[in-house]
């Protein structure tokens, strides 16, 4: 049996040993982990990074600087893109499909059959490798919120960092932005340093009050920390240092404080500036206001962005960056939408408001509990907007006029991670 039928057996295998997607607690893998001979406490120093929207770019970036920096690191993210080893990055190198295999039947063997969720067992996986093979650092990408999550039973990291914090996951976090800066400052541990994005007063209480408890050192972008775009450079500075550095890489003016929260990691970690620069000209994070060269099934005359937002925060965000854009290059737009029903799906579509987008909504195969296209395409018209729904992306693609226009592809990563696994293979 080939290495890809055998990740989704035992994808499918693990699926069934639990009858919710998430069940946030650490006791089933704290379990199993020992099971496994505790790998978790066997780890390379530990970045541990939580928060809301820019994750993933704040870990691109960084894991970009410590490769520059000639360091071997191990970077686990989630969800993502296409396959499933993308969240495994081992001492530089993307995990190979038959050593994925491998490592998800060895957990399941050692697992029994005992209940855990699908996050758990693939967080086990993750601390096993990490462990087994060496390197100078790890980075890992929380889950889900951060006290519970199943990544949360790392002890002492050397650094945890908390991103931007916005509402999100309130089924399982809580309704306010109190209850869920609570939750993702839930990865402070006793004396380990922390470094905050800049927050609203609300999450930034918050972290300031468990930092003090833990006797934790804090850093907090826009206070200890500053960093602006200047003259087409990137200046930051603390109480020690001041760097002139190149803007990074990735697309958007949010990307300024994602740089600058790792950067600051980057710092902390004493790596060179040499290494930092570089990092910010080589992170590379795919899905994530990416633009594609339009080929078949995409019209040539079309401008096509993918972007992964999925809440609210992250639509303004997009929403500015469209509008900022069309200023300079008028073009009808087109949004290509899908939504989990778990989202606020009302208070994504609202930043779209003011760009008089036509919507199509559709599903997507690889989405859990994706909103049904004529429901969500109903909620689209009840807030004033033009929406259509169709059975899937290429759908759409068949029936938008022929002419230059802007294509946006959003919503969901998982419906973008289907657009880039058919890129890929065009």
């Amino acid at each position: 049996m080939n290495a890809k039928l055998r990740i989704d057996g035992a994808l499918n295998r693990f699926a069934s040993l639990h009858d919710k997607d998430i069940e946030l607690g650490l006791g089933r893998l704290l379990k199993l982990l020992a099971k496994l001979g505790n790998p978790h406490l066997n780890l390379p120093p530990v970045v541990h990074v939580a928060g809301t929207n820019g994750k993933g770019s704040t870990i691109s970036m960084l894991g970009a600087m410590a490769k520059a920096q000639g360091l071997r690191a191990h970077v686990h993210t989630s969800p993502h893109l296409i396959e499933l080893n993308e969240r495994f990055v081992i001492a530089g190198k993307k995990i190979s499909e038959i050593e994925l295999a491998d490592l998800l039947e060895q957990v399941e063997t050692v697992n029994a059959g005992a209940p855990a969720t699908v996050f758990e067992l693939l967080s086990a996986a993750m601390f096993l490798i990490f462990s087994m093979v060496p390197a100078d650092l790890a980075i890992i990408e929380v889950g889900l919120g951060g006290e519970l999550d199943a990544t949360n039973v790392i002890k002492s990291p050397a650094l945890s960092l908390i991103t931007a914090i916005s509402l999100e996951h309130t089924e399982w976090l809580g309704c306010n932005i109190a209850d869920i800066a609570a939750a993702k400052a839930g990865i402070i541990k006793k004396n380990c340093p922390v470094i905050s994005a800049e927050q609203d007063e609300t999450a930034r209480q918050v972290i300031l009050d468990v930092a003090y408890k833990k006797q934790a050192p804090l850093q907090l972008l826009s206070e200890e920390i500053q960093c602006r775009e200047e003259d087409g450079r990137l200046v930051w500075h603390d109480d020690r240092q001041l760097l002139d550095l190149p803007l990074p890489k990735l697309t958007g003016k949010w990307q300024v404080q994602n740089a600058a929260l790792a950067i600051a990691a980057a710092c902390h970690l004493g790596w060179s500036r040499q290494a930092i620069a570089s990092g910010l000209k080589q992170a590379k994070w795919p899905g994530r206001l990416q633009r594609i060269t339009p080929k078949h099934p995409f019209q040539p005359t079309m401008e096509v962005w993918l972007d992964g937002a999925h809440n609210p925060a992250a639509a303004q965000a997009l929403a500015k960056f469209i509008a900022d854009r069309d200023k300079n290059c008028p073009l009808p737009l087109h949004i290509i939408l899908c939504q989990q029903t778990s989202k606020d799906i009302s208070g994504f579509l609202k930043a779209f408001l003011p760009l008089g987008p036509s919507l199509h909504v559709v599903t997507s195969s690889s989405a859990p509990a994706p909103a049904s296209p004529e429901i969500l395409a109903t909620e689209c018209r009840k807030l004033g907007l033009t929406a259509h729904a169709h059975n899937n992306w290429r759908e759409v693609l068949e029936e938008l006029p022929r002419q230059p226009l802007r294509l946006l592809i959003t919503g969901s990563l998982f419906l973008v991670g289907d657009v880039l696994a058919a890129e890929n293979n065009a």
